[in-house]
């Protein structure tokens, strides 16, 4: 188990309701509470750190959420469903 803030919790929702698609930074924003305190593009970056750090094994080199330059993220971690 981990401790994640809301922030973080939003943006692993966004990320299992959208895996392996890039999501851009300003699409990040807006489906998660780190949009409220303002519209600041570059704090999902800091938000998306931090979760690297609580879950990935290595998070100076990720391989569950991956950055693509110029365009966001994306969740490269399998997803399963239920039905």
């Amino acid at each position: 188990m981990v401790d994640v803030t809301a922030a973080e919790f939003d943006l692993l929702v966004v990320f299992c309701q959208n895996p392996g698609r890039i999501l851009s930074r300003e699409e990040l924003l807006a489906s998660t509470h780190a949009g409220l305190a303002g519209p600041i593009e570059r704090s999902i970056d800091v938000h998306i750190s931090r979760l690297r750090h609580k879950i990935e094994d290595n998070p100076h080199n990720p391989t569950l959420i991956k950055t693509v330059r110029m365009g966001g993220y994306f969740f490269a971690a399998v997803v399963e469903t239920d039905g």
